[in-house]
């Protein structure tokens, strides 16, 4: 697991220099976290815009039955692998647990990255 943090913290060091080169204004850290987690989500797929913070979708709008399979996803990701977790998740084809997942792990993520000084708080 914190060889994963170590390269999804490169991944936004990357994404933040590239969005300088293009000297285009870098968004707040949580929606380039978002932008990362959903590339390695959806790899085959160009990566959607970001949604602005307090204004997309949460996990916690998630149907009361997908909750505890995405919180099980989450948890897959935090004590084995977020790898591992995405291929499960994939593998169910169903798209509103993904996003919701895909949203919730972005959450943990991004509290972990604050926890750790990686991120600055919003």
């Amino acid at each position: 697991m914190e060889q994963e943090i170590v390269r999804i913290e490169q991944d936004l060091a990357n994404k933040r220099e590239a969005l300088r080169g293009q000297n285009k204004e870098l968004p707040p850290d949580k929606e380039l976290l978002h932008s990362v987690v959903s590339e390695k989500i959806h790899p085959a797929t160009p990566t959607p815009a970001p949604v602005p913070s307090g204004t997309g979708q949460s996990a916690l709008a998630v149907p009361p039955e997908l909750h505890q399979k995405v919180q099980a996803l989450v948890n897959v990701a935090f004590l084995k692998s977020i790898d591992e977790a995405i291929k499960e998740a994939r593998a169910t084809n169903n798209a509103a647990l993904i996003d919701a997942f895909h949203d919730l792990l972005v959450d943990e993520l991004y509290t972990h990255l604050v926890e750790r000084g990686k991120l600055k708080a919003l």
